[in-house]
């Protein structure tokens, strides 16, 4: 099974997202990081899955998730044997807004 890893900045944007639920409810805050770890753990074992999100241009192409009952997508890419979560991206933020994350 692969492993799913957060790149750097889709950690970040966790994290705010979190503590932006905190402020409000620390419950929900919990409950969002539960449906976002039950979610990778479900992309970890099964990414083709979901979604293609951009294609052809992209290889591998890149993938979006929902995150169940929050306005969140982790967007991501399959590679042998690990799945990279580029973003953690709101649903109402700009599209392709982590595109350059994909280049590296």
């Amino acid at each position: 099974m692969r492993t799913a890893r957060l790149a750097p900045e889709a950690e970040a944007e966790l994290r705010e997202a979190a503590t932006w639920y905190k402020n409000g409810s620390p419950d929900v805050a919990r409950r969002f990081l539960a449906e976002v770890r039950s979610l990778a753990r479900e992309i970890a074992r099964i990414p083709l899955r979901f979604p293609v999100l951009m294609e052809p241009e992209l290889d591998p192409p890149v993938r979006r998730a929902l995150v169940p009952g929050f306005p969140y997508a982790l967007i991501f890419l399959v590679t042998a044997d690990v799945v990279h979560v580029l973003a953690v991206a709101h649903q109402h933020r700009a599209p392709g807004y982590w595109i350059h994350r994909v280049r590296r």
